[in-house]
């Protein structure tokens, strides 16, 4: 979801030298692997630095969720069971995981910061696309214990491929994360993608786009996440912007429906 509305965002505005701040609202709900649903609220906070053709983002997430089993990292939220994590390795396809929660966790807590870091290598020109290199790491704030986080470092790293043709944009993202394992729980290091288009419309005061996103397996025996997200822009003033979106899962590792919504603000 971060992809898409980041997407948006350099529709909205290339390669300007600001400092904005970002926050979204995000709500998911689904049973992923599990017997059980967990609802899930998250309220992000960050800053994104632009500076020509290098760009800084951090942020950090309160979360509001009724389960410990779903975790934040840095290829998205993985149902990793929490506290009971030993358990999920014996998900298949076909064994969905009951699980009784034995702790007191918390509802409410800060997840996991994300820190990552943007250099334009090439600057969209005619034929030639725009290319982005992103280098990622995952803080571990979030105690596992309470299911916002694995208690470990995630690093990753990756490229972007951008192109406009008159109103129309065009995004291929790919980037790989190495992820921090649970004590007995080993996790995929996953490639990420995304395939996205996008319209500006009003002179640019509107925008809509499109997506398909997942990665590769981040846990043996079950299916890799996917979703398709539909999602769409508002520039309300020159500093000002609104986004939102809504996506369905695809696959049993992914929430069954996300609702998004987005603002950005110059500082």
């Amino acid at each position: 979801m971060t992809i898409v509305l980041a997407n948006l965002a350099i529709a909205a505005s290339l390669y300007a030298q600001t400092v904005n701040y970002t926050g979204f609202l995000q709500f998911s709900t689904g049973k992923y692997i599990f017997a059980q649903r967990t609802n899930s609220l998250y309220f992000y906070n960050g800053l994104i630095i632009n500076a020509g053709q290098f760009s800084v983002s951090a942020s950090i997430p309160l979360i509001v969720q009724n389960s410990p089993w779903i975790s934040t990292s840095g290829a998205g939220m993985i149902p990793s069971g929490g506290t009971q994590h030993s358990q999920v390795g014996k998900a298949t396809r076909r064994n969905k995981i009951t699980l009784v929660d034995s702790t007191n966790y918390e509802k409410i807590g800060l997840g996991d910061p994300l820190i990552s870091g943007t250099f334009n290598l090439l600057r969209e020109s005619g034929v030639i696309p725009g290319l982005d290199f992103t280098l990622g790491i995952k803080v571990p704030m979030a105690s596992a214990n309470q299911g916002f986080g694995t208690g470990e470092w995630d690093y990753g790293f990756g490229g972007s491929l951008s192109k406009s043709l008159g109103g129309t944009f065009l995004f291929v993202d790919v980037n790989y994360w190495m992820l921090g394992d649970l004590p007995d729980l080993n996790f995929e290091d996953p490639v990420l993608y995304s395939l996205a288009i996008g319209r500006t419309l009003a002179g640019g005061e509107w925008g809509v786009l499109a997506s398909i996103s997942g990665n590769s397996r981040t846990m043996e025996r079950v299916d890799p996440p996917m979703q398709v997200t539909l999602a769409g822009n508002y520039q309300v003033s020159a500093d000002i912007h609104l986004m939102g979106s809504v996506a369905v899962g695809l696959t049993e590792t992914s929430p069954d429906f996300v609702v998004s919504l987005g603002w950005r603000t110059g500082i």
